[in-house]
């Protein structure tokens, strides 16, 4: 905001950017819990009327604190995440896209001279698995959302984790979503071709890949994808930013995981495997580099672990009072 400021800019149409999504995780949160909670009185309704265990559920739910917790939640994040969009917008403007090229060549090093996406392609290049990653990378926003007003939300959540959580979440936005990135400036395998020009994109192939699964299904990640170009090439005046390394979405699951794995291990196993999905995905979809995962995902570990010993967290389980930390079972 003091950028902002200083820029002579507003940042309340980032605001209202992230409040619009915001208010649709909200929507998606509610459905999930009227279909729960709808579900429990089909099961109860061999003992009571499905309708009166329904409406006593979501009466008992709305009279709760945990509306007013989610909200008051959802407010900070919004203005937090707003602050930190702004300041994305500004790393190409500070240190222009130099990286990129590098990564490339980083990547086809690591895997004996081909791209990552090239070996992927013959086990994940059929279209309905393309759209399970594309809809899963887009469900990755929500989730940002629900993890941080969900964990102040849910009484059953021990304040050590959800205050470790915060910490390391706003930290890795900063650390790594802001200051690395800046560092790191690039774009991303999907702008090689228009940020590395009269070089031949070791990515074209992928690229058209895509464009031909979009010609017959609607993919999230190609419409993202002209969105932010429009928005950084002055096209359109909206808010989005374009950063690959390291990548947030890979150190965002990877915080999921550790976090999930301290509540209960069976959230922790569904979260590792929706960070495996957002690891692939992000290769698969053109978004990152091999390399942005791979620097990415111990950089948001090793804060996770930094902010349990700074804050000296009780390593809290959920079912029965034992360490269920991976980091520390480690």
């Amino acid at each position: 905001m003091l950028v902002a400021t200083i820029r002579g800019d507003s940042i309340l149409q980032h605001v209202l950017e992230y409040a619009g999504r915001l208010w649709h995780s909200f929507l998606l949160l509610s459905s999930a819990i009227v279909v729960w909670i709808c579900s429990r009185a089909l099961v109860q309704g061999r003992h009571q009327s499905p309708v009166s265990f329904a409406a006593a559920s979501l009466k008992a739910l709305l009279l709760s604190s945990m509306l007013a917790r989610y909200f008051y939640a959802s407010a900070i994040l919004a203005l937090f995440m707003a602050a930190f969009l702004y300041n994305k917008t500004m790393i190409p403007v500070v240190a222009p896209f130099q990286w990129d090229e590098t990564f490339a060549r980083w990547d086809s090093a690591l895997l004996g001279g081909y791209q990552p996406w090239q070996i992927l392609q013959p086990m994940v290049g059929m279209p309905w698995i393309t759209l399970v990653f594309d809809i899963t990378y887009t469900l990755w926003v929500p989730m940002v959302f629900l993890f941080w007003a969900g964990l102040l939300a849910s009484p059953r959540v021990p304040e050590a984790v959800r205050v470790r959580y915060w910490r390391a979440t706003v930290a890795s936005w900063i650390l790594i979503g802001l200051v690395m990135a800046t560092i790191f400036s690039s774009a991303g395998p999907c702008y090689f071709a228009d940020v590395v020009p009269g070089t031949p994109s070791p990515y074209a192939g992928l690229m058209s890949y895509l464009d031909d699964v979009a010609a017959s299904y609607p993919l999230s990640s190609n419409l993202t994808r002209d969105f932010l170009w429009q928005v950084y090439t002055g096209q359109v005046d909206l808010p989005g930013g374009i950063s690959a390394m390291p990548s947030m979405h890979n150190a965002q699951a990877a915080l999921f995981v550790v976090t999930a794995y301290s509540i209960d291990r069976r959230f922790g196993h569904a979260m590792l495997a929706f960070g495996a999905l957002i690891f692939f995905g992000s290769i698969h979809l053109g978004w990152h580099y091999a390399m942005d995962g791979i620097v990415a995902i111990p950089a948001a570990l090793a804060i996770w672990w930094a902010c349990g010993k700074s804050g000296r967290v009780k390593r809290l389980g959920f079912l029965d009072g034992r360490s269920t930390d991976p980091l520390e079972s480690a």
